[in-house]
């Protein structure tokens, strides 16, 4: 049996051949990717870990949609699981895919409540960005709670892709990329409710 050695630089055990062809290193750090590796193993062995605040979102995701009708589902919420839902759902379709995407899926239906739950997290400047992103693609109107009505009365890009870019897309970006900055650090501040609440309470 081959005795092996270890990697001068991370102490892994490797054959002695192969130590001898990379100057004592094991390939990971001779190819220079081994902290992209040991990264990746951190964020899987993470993701595998049990998390309450995952748990609680994963459970309110299963009841909204645990019916044909989204709304049902949204509605048998209690008051506080709908403002964390929205916020929620709001945080992750703008850093998917913007606002416009946000206010197109069936996502969109829930404006009221995304205003209403940003209010109360004291979230100002995603509340001014929402309201922002709102007046550009409605004007005075507020998004209706129909799916199909809000696609009509919304602003959509051109179907032609050699199309100008229209000026409230560009504005929209704009929003989005402020929206990504996160001043009001949005997650912690649902954590903070979720908290306060007694959300969380019941998945520790």
């Amino acid at each position: 049996m081959i005795e092996k050695v270890p990697c001068k630089e991370c102490n892994a055990m490797i054959l002695p051949a192969t130590a001898e062809r990379t100057g004592g290193m094991c390939m990971p750090c001779k190819q220079g990717n081994r902290d992209n590796i040991e990264s990746s193993k951190e964020y899987y062995k993470k993701q595998k870990e049990y998390d309450p605040f995952r748990e609680l979102w994963t459970s309110l995701v299963t009841r909204v949609h645990s019916t044909n009708d989204e709304g049902e589902g949204f509605r048998n919420l209690n008051e506080d699981e709908k403002i964390y839902f929205a916020v929620g759902i709001l945080d992750g379709e703008v850093y998917n895919g913007g606002m416009h995407q946000f206010f197109s899926n069936s996502s969109g239906a829930l404006f009221q409540e995304v205003v209403r739950g940003l209010e109360l997290l004291n979230a100002n400047n995603a509340l001014w960005l929402v309201r922002k992103a709102s007046k550009i693609l409605f004007g005075d109107i507020n998004p209706p709670k129909d799916r199909f009505q809000r696609w009509e009365a919304m602003k959509q890009y051109p179907e032609d892709n050699n199309a100008p870019t229209p000026e409230w897309s560009i504005e929209l970006e704009k929003i989005d990329k402020q929206y990504w900055e996160d001043p009001d650090n949005i997650n912690e501040l649902l954590a903070n409710f979720a908290e306060s609440r007694g959300l969380v309470e019941p998945f520790k």
